[in-house]
């Protein structure tokens, strides 16, 4: 296993356990009503560095702009946890977040797509469209909430779909990583 490959490895995983940070501090949210960030911020931060190393390493400019573009998202709410914005703002940051990750993992979802056919690819997939889907529903959760619904249940749903898209992920390239070795 190569430099290249174990960057791609470790990103993956640091993905995939900054979106099950998120979805738990979602999940303490929903059923507490608490609207503690702490949790969310460490994983999106996760995710954002995780995505990151993974661009940096990628050999496709499809798969680095879709890495990218999902760090651009999770900055995004970073800014929306830190920034001292009003409810308002910070739930449109929320859901501009959101749809920018769905869309860094629609370009993902593409180029795996495209590759050559094999199970891992089919568990890449998966992940990826389950990642998508689950930023999909948080993006509409935060626009509920705008309308001054309760979506906490609902934004807890999409962070769990997201953090289960996201191991599937990382699983995957464990396996393609460990039958390359």
């Amino acid at each position: 296993m190569g430099s290249k490959n174990n960057k791609t490895l470790t990103g993956s995983w640091i993905v995939a356990a900054g979106t099950v940070a998120s979805a738990v501090n979602a999940s303490i949210n929903a059923n507490t009503g608490d609207d503690g960030e702490g949790l969310d911020l460490i994983g999106n931060t996760l995710q954002a560095t995780g995505n990151g190393v993974i661009a940096d390493e990628s050999d496709s400019t499809l798969s680095a702009s879709g890495n990218i573009i999902q760090a651009t998202g999770n900055s995004t709410i970073i800014y929306s946890i830190l920034g001292n914005l009003d409810r308002r703002t910070s739930l449109n940051l929320v859901i501009k977040g959101n749809l920018l990750q769905a869309l860094g993992g629609t370009i993902g979802f593409s180029e795996t797509y495209e590759a050559e056919p094999s199970l891992t690819n089919v568990y890449k997939l998966n992940g990826d469209l389950l990642q998508v889907v689950g930023n999909s529903i948080q993006a509409i959760a935060a626009g509920r909430e705008l309308k001054e619904m309760d979506a906490s249940h609902f934004a807890a749903l999409g962070s769990w779909i997201q953090a289960i898209g996201a191991i599937i992920v990382a699983l995957a390239i464990t396996k393609q990583e460990w039958s390359r070795a």
